[in-house]
């Protein structure tokens, strides 16, 4: 599975060194206990190490991932760890649009605008027809954060969407 961790600046997690292309194994895997952490949303990293001059961030390949998952974020545990290639904020980011867009399936393949109904997000509505759509909602689709962060940072904002 491929995932992204973030790093202190020494490039250790919680005392662990590691190194770039080099392979870790542990014998057992427990989210939030033992084993390698990471998460499948790239922006999810943010929550555990905050952008800066003091964190870094990699793209790892996980092997025998475990079934266990975090309820706030795409956080995940496995037995096995490869650690790829720097990140900086901005690749995280357009690794998250290509993270986010393979899990977008329209239900029925068309979008608002085509004489078709549209849905709108948190506490928001939707209306569309011959002529288009419209949307509103609060704050929507205009904050970058996961949603963790966003709730503490922006009231009233919807972050981005899930998958």
């Amino acid at each position: 599975m491929k995932a992204y961790k973030g790093f202190d600046k020494n490039m250790q997690c919680r005392g662990f060194q590691f190194e770039e292309g080099k392979t870790y194994h542990e014998d057992e895997a427990e989210l939030c206990k033992r084993g390698f952490h990471a998460c499948e949303n790239p922006l999810d990293v943010f929550g555990y190490y905050t952008p800066g001059k003091n964190s870094i961030y990699r793209e790892v390949k996980l092997e025998d991932v475990s079934e266990e998952r975090n309820s706030d974020d795409t956080k995940v545990c496995a037995k096995t760890i490869k650690i790829g290639a720097k990140l900086d904020v901005a690749g995280l980011c357009k690794a998250h649009f290509e993270y986010v867009s393979a899990r977008c399936n329209p239900t029925n393949g068309r979008v608002a605008g085509d004489k078709e109904s549209a849905a709108a997000g948190y506490k928001g509505s939707a209306a569309a027809g011959y002529k288009g759509s419209a949307a509103a909602g609060r704050q929507a689709g205009n904050c970058l954060l996961p949603w963790r962060q966003c709730q503490r940072w922006h009231r009233g904002c919807i972050g981005v969407i899930r998958a």
